[in-house]
């Protein structure tokens, strides 16, 4: 199972493979189903609501300097 993005994911199991909206929510399903506490569910239920209806994705990005650190750098 994966998310690819919003409402896209991808489910491969050992009897059927699928693909989209419907994989997606199944991977939604499936990780809340997986947590353990009650509280914990329903808080992170919450919080992806919020962000599926606002649209509010995080950031997610990797940055990686090009220059390597000089002497000087490293020292102040």
């Amino acid at each position: 199972m994966a998310t690819i993005g919003r409402n896209k994911a991808v489910v491969e199991l050992p009897f059927i493979k699928f693909k989209g909206y419907f994989a997606w929510v199944v991977w939604m399903f499936l990780h809340l189903m997986l947590i353990l506490s009650v509280r914990n569910k329903l808080i992170i239920f919450i919080n992806w609501a919020w962000n599926y209806f606002s649209k509010n994705s995080s950031l997610r990005l990797i940055l990686k300097d090009d220059e390597p650190a000089s002497v000087d750098k490293v020292k102040n």
